[in-house]
Protein backbone atom coordinates (compact mmCIF):
# COMPACT_ATOMS: atom_id res chain seq x y z
CA UNK A 1 0.00 0.00 0.00
CA UNK A 2 1.99 3.35 -1.36
CA UNK A 3 0.12 6.70 -1.83
CA UNK A 4 0.60 7.72 -5.23
CA UNK A 5 -0.43 11.33 -4.74
CA UNK A 6 -1.04 13.62 -1.84
CA UNK A 7 -3.48 16.86 -2.13
CA UNK A 8 -4.27 18.96 0.66
CA UNK A 9 -5.06 22.54 1.72
CA UNK A 10 -5.36 25.22 4.64
CA UNK A 11 -3.20 22.40 7.12
CA UNK A 12 -1.34 24.39 9.37
CA UNK A 13 0.85 26.45 7.01
CA UNK A 14 0.22 24.73 4.25
CA UNK A 15 -2.13 26.59 2.58
CA UNK A 16 -2.05 23.78 -0.89
CA UNK A 17 -0.06 21.11 -2.19
CA UNK A 18 -0.23 18.50 -4.88
CA UNK A 19 2.24 16.29 -4.24
CA UNK A 20 3.16 12.84 -6.67
CA UNK A 21 5.11 10.42 -4.54
CA UNK A 22 7.20 7.49 -5.44
CA UNK A 23 7.49 3.83 -4.23
CA UNK A 24 10.21 3.79 -1.47
CA UNK A 25 11.38 6.68 -0.06
CA UNK A 26 9.80 10.52 -0.08
CA UNK A 27 12.72 13.12 1.15
CA UNK A 28 11.42 16.37 2.21
CA UNK A 29 14.12 18.62 3.56
CA UNK A 30 13.59 22.79 4.95
CA UNK A 31 14.21 24.63 7.89
CA UNK A 32 12.61 24.21 11.18
CA UNK A 33 8.98 25.50 10.56
CA UNK A 34 8.58 24.94 7.29
CA UNK A 35 5.90 22.34 7.26
CA UNK A 36 7.69 18.98 7.03
CA UNK A 37 6.17 17.61 9.62
CA UNK A 38 2.91 19.28 8.89
CA UNK A 39 2.64 17.03 5.62
CA UNK A 40 3.47 13.74 7.60
CA UNK A 41 0.59 15.14 10.30
CA UNK A 42 -1.58 15.36 6.76
CA UNK A 43 -0.66 11.76 6.29
CA UNK A 44 -1.46 10.34 9.35
CA UNK A 45 -4.88 12.38 9.46
CA UNK A 46 -5.86 10.04 5.96
CA UNK A 47 -4.87 6.99 8.31
CA UNK A 48 -6.59 7.77 11.72
CA UNK A 49 -8.60 11.02 11.02
CA UNK A 50 -6.29 12.97 13.29
CA UNK A 51 -3.32 14.66 14.03
CA UNK A 52 -0.55 12.79 16.11
CA UNK A 53 0.19 16.09 17.59
CA UNK A 54 -2.98 17.52 18.43
CA UNK A 55 -6.59 16.25 19.46
CA UNK A 56 -8.06 19.50 18.09
CA UNK A 57 -8.81 19.41 14.94
CA UNK A 58 -9.19 23.13 14.78
CA UNK A 59 -5.80 23.90 15.81
CA UNK A 60 -4.50 21.86 12.58
CA UNK A 61 -6.56 23.78 10.40
CA UNK A 62 -4.39 26.99 8.76
CA UNK A 63 -5.56 30.59 10.60
CA UNK A 64 -8.68 32.10 9.30
CA UNK A 65 -9.76 29.26 7.17
CA UNK A 66 -13.17 27.60 7.96
CA UNK A 67 -11.28 24.01 7.18
CA UNK A 68 -8.80 21.50 6.06
CA UNK A 69 -9.05 18.53 2.98
CA UNK A 70 -7.10 16.13 2.97
CA UNK A 71 -7.25 13.47 0.01
CA UNK A 72 -4.66 10.70 -1.20
CA UNK A 73 -4.53 8.52 -3.99
CA UNK A 74 -3.48 4.55 -3.46
CA UNK A 75 -1.36 2.25 -5.35
CA UNK A 76 -4.24 -0.24 -4.39
CA UNK A 77 -6.52 2.22 -6.14
CA UNK A 78 -8.68 3.45 -3.11
CA UNK A 79 -9.09 6.88 -2.84
CA UNK A 80 -9.17 8.46 0.90
CA UNK A 81 -10.32 12.00 1.83
CA UNK A 82 -10.65 13.81 5.18
CA UNK A 83 -12.49 17.24 5.57
CA UNK A 84 -12.21 19.04 9.20
CA UNK A 85 -13.73 22.19 9.58
CA UNK A 86 -13.78 25.10 12.42
CA UNK A 87 -16.98 24.09 14.07
CA UNK A 88 -15.87 20.83 15.05
CA UNK A 89 -17.65 19.01 12.18
CA UNK A 90 -15.78 17.07 8.84
CA UNK A 91 -16.78 14.34 6.69
CA UNK A 92 -14.60 11.04 5.83
CA UNK A 93 -14.69 9.72 2.54
CA UNK A 94 -13.14 5.96 1.02
CA UNK A 95 -13.81 5.89 -2.91
CA UNK A 96 -15.48 9.51 -2.52
CA UNK A 97 -18.03 7.26 -0.51
CA UNK A 98 -18.69 8.43 3.20
CA UNK A 99 -17.27 6.26 5.42
CA UNK A 100 -18.68 5.37 9.20
CA UNK A 101 -15.87 6.09 11.15
CA UNK A 102 -11.66 6.33 11.10
CA UNK A 103 -10.83 2.62 11.78
CA UNK A 104 -11.95 1.79 8.31
CA UNK A 105 -9.64 4.49 7.22
CA UNK A 106 -7.24 2.65 9.44
CA UNK A 107 -8.00 -0.55 7.37
CA UNK A 108 -7.07 0.85 3.93
CA UNK A 109 -3.57 2.56 5.11
CA UNK A 110 -1.90 0.61 7.97
CA UNK A 111 0.99 3.46 8.76
CA UNK A 112 3.98 3.59 11.34
CA UNK A 113 5.71 7.01 12.77
CA UNK A 114 9.03 7.51 13.72
CA UNK A 115 9.24 10.65 15.54
CA UNK A 116 10.46 12.26 18.72
CA UNK A 117 7.32 10.90 20.56
CA UNK A 118 7.24 7.51 19.53
CA UNK A 119 10.14 6.71 21.70
CA UNK A 120 8.12 7.38 24.72
CA UNK A 121 6.78 3.79 24.27
CA UNK A 122 9.45 2.91 27.18
CA UNK A 123 8.61 5.25 29.86
CA UNK A 124 5.47 6.24 29.15
CA UNK A 125 2.19 4.44 30.51
CA UNK A 126 0.64 1.08 29.71
CA UNK A 127 -1.44 2.58 27.42
CA UNK A 128 0.97 3.95 24.61
CA UNK A 129 2.47 0.00 24.54
CA UNK A 130 -1.04 -1.28 24.46
CA UNK A 131 -2.21 0.83 21.42
CA UNK A 132 1.09 -0.47 19.95
CA UNK A 133 0.34 -4.22 20.42
CA UNK A 134 -3.08 -3.56 19.74
CA UNK A 135 -2.33 -1.90 16.09
CA UNK A 136 -0.64 -4.78 15.19
CA UNK A 137 -3.37 -6.74 16.24
CA UNK A 138 -5.89 -5.07 13.99
CA UNK A 139 -4.41 -4.78 10.80
CA UNK A 140 -3.31 -8.76 10.89
CA UNK A 141 -6.62 -10.24 12.95
CA UNK A 142 -9.79 -8.97 11.82
CA UNK A 143 -12.08 -10.00 14.70
CA UNK A 144 -10.10 -8.12 16.86
CA UNK A 145 -12.07 -4.59 15.88
CA UNK A 146 -15.23 -6.04 17.18
CA UNK A 147 -14.01 -8.03 20.15
CA UNK A 148 -12.67 -4.68 21.54
CA UNK A 149 -15.32 -2.72 20.52
CA UNK A 150 -17.86 -5.62 22.31
CA UNK A 151 -15.31 -5.39 25.57
CA UNK A 152 -15.28 -1.45 25.59
CA UNK A 153 -19.09 -1.78 25.78
CA UNK A 154 -19.73 -3.96 28.37
CA UNK A 155 -17.03 -2.18 30.15
CA UNK A 156 -18.46 1.31 30.14
CA UNK A 157 -21.71 -0.62 31.26
CA UNK A 158 -19.84 -2.62 34.61
CA UNK A 159 -18.50 1.04 35.44
CA UNK A 160 -21.80 2.88 35.21
CA UNK A 161 -23.23 -0.25 37.37
CA UNK A 162 -20.12 0.58 39.86
CA UNK A 163 -20.15 4.28 40.17
CA UNK A 164 -23.97 3.85 41.38
CA UNK A 165 -22.69 1.73 44.38
CA UNK A 166 -25.40 0.33 45.89
CA UNK A 167 -26.13 -2.52 43.28
CA UNK A 168 -26.96 -6.68 43.17
CA UNK A 169 -24.68 -8.98 42.30
CA UNK A 170 -26.61 -10.53 40.01
CA UNK A 171 -26.75 -6.69 38.03
CA UNK A 172 -22.98 -6.93 37.81
CA UNK A 173 -23.12 -10.49 36.61
CA UNK A 174 -24.41 -10.01 33.77
CA UNK A 175 -21.96 -7.54 32.52
CA UNK A 176 -19.48 -9.12 34.26
CA UNK A 177 -20.07 -12.44 31.88
CA UNK A 178 -20.74 -10.58 28.92
CA UNK A 179 -16.88 -8.42 29.64
CA UNK A 180 -15.31 -12.00 30.67
CA UNK A 181 -16.14 -13.12 27.15
CA UNK A 182 -14.92 -10.37 24.78
CA UNK A 183 -11.45 -9.88 27.12
CA UNK A 184 -11.50 -13.33 26.49
CA UNK A 185 -11.25 -13.15 23.10
CA UNK A 186 -8.97 -9.44 23.16
CA UNK A 187 -6.17 -11.47 25.13
CA UNK A 188 -5.94 -15.06 22.90
CA UNK A 189 -5.63 -12.34 19.74
CA UNK A 190 -3.06 -9.80 21.72
CA UNK A 191 -0.89 -13.13 23.13
CA UNK A 192 -1.06 -15.05 19.82
CA UNK A 193 0.47 -11.78 18.05
CA UNK A 194 2.37 -11.04 21.14
CA UNK A 195 4.30 -14.22 20.59
CA UNK A 196 4.97 -13.53 16.94
CA UNK A 197 5.79 -9.78 17.50
CA UNK A 198 8.92 -11.12 20.46
CA UNK A 199 10.01 -13.32 17.73
CA UNK A 200 10.41 -10.98 15.23
CA UNK A 201 11.96 -8.67 17.56
CA UNK A 202 14.94 -10.50 18.65
CA UNK A 203 15.87 -11.40 14.66
CA UNK A 204 15.89 -7.95 14.65
CA UNK A 205 18.39 -7.14 17.71
CA UNK A 206 20.52 -9.99 16.30
CA UNK A 207 21.43 -7.67 13.68
CA UNK A 208 22.73 -4.98 15.47
CA UNK A 209 26.01 -3.71 15.26
CA UNK A 210 28.93 -5.36 17.44
CA UNK A 211 28.68 -2.61 19.93
CA UNK A 212 25.19 -2.91 20.34
CA UNK A 213 24.87 -6.39 20.66
CA UNK A 214 27.67 -6.34 23.50
CA UNK A 215 25.32 -3.98 25.60
CA UNK A 216 22.52 -4.30 27.56
CA UNK A 217 20.23 -3.69 24.31
CA UNK A 218 21.26 -7.02 23.16
CA UNK A 219 19.77 -8.66 26.55
CA UNK A 220 16.24 -7.10 26.71
CA UNK A 221 13.21 -9.21 27.44
CA UNK A 222 9.50 -9.00 26.03
CA UNK A 223 7.02 -9.63 28.11
CA UNK A 224 3.42 -9.27 27.88
CA UNK A 225 0.93 -8.78 30.67
CA UNK A 226 -3.09 -9.31 30.10
CA UNK A 227 -4.60 -7.45 33.30
CA UNK A 228 -5.36 -9.86 35.68
CA UNK A 229 -3.35 -13.16 36.83
CA UNK A 230 -2.52 -15.42 34.46
CA UNK A 231 -3.42 -18.43 36.73
CA UNK A 232 -7.13 -16.75 37.30
CA UNK A 233 -10.08 -16.99 34.84
CA UNK A 234 -11.15 -13.46 34.41
CA UNK A 235 -15.10 -13.65 35.28
CA UNK A 236 -13.82 -15.02 38.66
CA UNK A 237 -11.41 -12.45 38.96
CA UNK A 238 -13.96 -9.81 38.24
CA UNK A 239 -15.91 -11.69 40.99
CA UNK A 240 -13.34 -11.57 43.31
CA UNK A 241 -12.15 -7.62 42.94
CA UNK A 242 -15.86 -6.46 43.13
CA UNK A 243 -15.72 -5.37 46.52
CA UNK A 244 -12.33 -3.13 45.54
CA UNK A 245 -13.62 -2.41 42.34
CA UNK A 246 -17.06 -0.85 44.45
CA UNK A 247 -15.06 1.44 46.27
CA UNK A 248 -12.81 2.75 43.82
CA UNK A 249 -15.80 3.21 41.28
CA UNK A 250 -14.39 1.78 38.06
CA UNK A 251 -12.72 -1.81 36.90
CA UNK A 252 -9.21 -2.30 37.89
CA UNK A 253 -8.65 -5.46 36.01
CA UNK A 254 -9.18 -6.38 32.74
CA UNK A 255 -7.58 -6.20 29.14
CA UNK A 256 -7.64 -2.43 29.46
CA UNK A 257 -5.00 -2.68 31.90
CA UNK A 258 -2.75 -4.97 29.48
CA UNK A 259 1.07 -3.96 29.11
CA UNK A 260 3.91 -5.15 27.30
CA UNK A 261 7.13 -4.52 29.54
CA UNK A 262 10.60 -4.40 28.50
CA UNK A 263 13.27 -5.20 30.92
CA UNK A 264 17.13 -6.23 31.42
CA UNK A 265 17.98 -8.67 34.04
CA UNK A 266 14.86 -8.20 35.95
CA UNK A 267 15.08 -4.61 36.18
CA UNK A 268 13.01 -2.20 33.66
CA UNK A 269 14.83 -1.41 30.16
CA UNK A 270 13.82 2.59 30.60
CA UNK A 271 16.60 2.17 33.80
CA UNK A 272 19.08 0.27 31.94
CA UNK A 273 19.92 1.02 28.43
CA UNK A 274 21.19 4.47 27.43
CA UNK A 275 18.88 7.23 25.43
CA UNK A 276 20.26 5.67 22.07
CA UNK A 277 19.49 1.93 23.01
CA UNK A 278 15.86 2.81 24.07
CA UNK A 279 15.81 4.87 20.34
CA UNK A 280 16.78 1.74 18.54
CA UNK A 281 14.86 -0.87 21.07
CA UNK A 282 11.72 0.79 19.89
CA UNK A 283 12.70 1.44 16.33
CA UNK A 284 12.84 -2.88 16.23
CA UNK A 285 9.44 -2.69 17.97
CA UNK A 286 8.14 -0.79 15.32
CA UNK A 287 9.88 -2.62 12.64
CA UNK A 288 8.40 -5.74 14.25
CA UNK A 289 5.03 -4.75 14.18
CA UNK A 290 5.02 -3.72 10.63
CA UNK A 291 7.05 -7.13 9.38
CA UNK A 292 3.71 -8.90 10.72
CA UNK A 293 1.06 -6.84 9.08
CA UNK A 294 3.52 -7.40 5.83
CA UNK A 295 3.41 -10.93 6.48
CA UNK A 296 -0.28 -10.91 6.36
CA UNK A 297 -1.59 -8.07 4.66
CA UNK A 298 -0.94 -4.83 2.67
CA UNK A 299 2.52 -3.75 3.50
CA UNK A 300 2.67 -0.53 5.74
CA UNK A 301 3.59 3.33 4.88
CA UNK A 302 6.48 4.70 7.11
CA UNK A 303 6.09 8.65 8.38
CA UNK A 304 9.34 9.38 9.74
CA UNK A 305 10.44 12.77 11.50
CA UNK A 306 13.65 14.36 11.49
CA UNK A 307 15.39 10.92 11.61
CA UNK A 308 19.49 12.35 11.75
CA UNK A 309 18.23 14.24 15.05
CA UNK A 310 17.02 10.83 16.85
CA UNK A 311 19.70 8.30 15.62
CA UNK A 312 23.48 8.39 14.59
CA UNK A 313 24.63 7.48 11.38
CA UNK A 314 24.98 3.74 11.09
CA UNK A 315 21.76 2.80 13.66
CA UNK A 316 20.06 5.08 10.84
CA UNK A 317 21.29 2.71 8.10
CA UNK A 318 20.31 -0.16 10.08
CA UNK A 319 16.73 1.29 10.49
CA UNK A 320 16.23 1.96 6.71
CA UNK A 321 17.65 -1.71 5.75
CA UNK A 322 14.90 -2.96 8.47
CA UNK A 323 12.05 -0.67 6.84
CA UNK A 324 12.92 -1.58 3.55
CA UNK A 325 11.71 -5.42 3.97
CA UNK A 326 8.30 -4.22 5.65
CA UNK A 327 7.32 -1.06 3.80
CA UNK A 328 6.12 -0.54 0.97
CA UNK A 329 6.38 3.19 1.09
CA UNK A 330 8.45 6.09 3.55
CA UNK A 331 7.92 9.75 3.90
CA UNK A 332 10.61 11.04 5.70
CA UNK A 333 12.07 15.30 6.60
CA UNK A 334 15.16 16.17 7.64
CA UNK A 335 16.97 19.86 7.60
CA UNK A 336 19.42 18.68 5.07
CA UNK A 337 19.07 16.97 2.35
CA UNK A 338 22.34 15.01 1.70
CA UNK A 339 22.18 13.72 5.43
CA UNK A 340 18.70 12.97 5.30
CA UNK A 341 18.72 10.88 1.95
CA UNK A 342 21.71 9.31 2.96
CA UNK A 343 20.42 5.91 4.96
CA UNK A 344 18.87 4.96 1.82
CA UNK A 345 21.74 5.58 -0.96
CA UNK A 346 23.36 2.04 -0.18
CA UNK A 347 19.68 0.10 -0.33
CA UNK A 348 18.65 -1.42 -3.53
CA UNK A 349 16.34 -0.04 -6.03
CA UNK A 350 13.96 1.71 -5.04
CA UNK A 351 14.55 2.61 -2.00
CA UNK A 352 18.02 4.07 -3.18
CA UNK A 353 16.68 6.57 -5.56
CA UNK A 354 14.58 8.73 -3.34
CA UNK A 355 12.10 11.34 -4.56
CA UNK A 356 13.21 14.71 -3.10
CA UNK A 357 11.39 17.81 -2.09
CA UNK A 358 11.80 21.18 -0.85
CA UNK A 359 9.75 22.70 1.91
CA UNK A 360 9.86 26.52 2.46
CA UNK A 361 6.76 28.37 4.32
CA UNK A 362 4.63 25.81 3.97
CA UNK A 363 5.51 25.45 -0.24
CA UNK A 364 6.51 22.19 -1.25
CA UNK A 365 8.04 21.56 -4.60
CA UNK A 366 9.77 18.79 -6.52
CA UNK A 367 13.40 19.07 -6.79
CA UNK A 368 14.36 19.40 -10.05
CA UNK A 369 16.74 16.16 -10.50
CA UNK A 370 13.67 14.42 -9.08
CA UNK A 371 11.16 15.29 -11.16
CA UNK A 372 11.43 12.85 -14.01
CA UNK A 373 11.67 9.99 -11.64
Amino acid sequence: MALTHLSLSHFRNIASAELDLTTGVNVFCGSNGSGKTSLLEAVHMLATGRSFRSRQHKSVIQQGAGGLTVFAQLDSGYSLGVERLSDGSGRIRINRAPAESSSQLASCLPLQVINSDSFSALDGGPGVRRRLLDWTVFHVEHSFAQAWKNYQSALRQRNALLRRGKITPDLLSVWEQRLAESGNSVDRLRFALFEQLRAVMTLLLDELPQALRQSPLAGVEVSYRRGWRREQDLQAALEESREGDLAQGHTRIGPHRADLRFSVGGEGAQSILSRGQQKMLVCALRTAMAVLVCRHGDKPVFLVDDLPSELDANNQELFAHWVSRCASQVLVTGIEAETTSRPWLRLPSPWNCPRMFHVEHGCISVEPSSAAQ
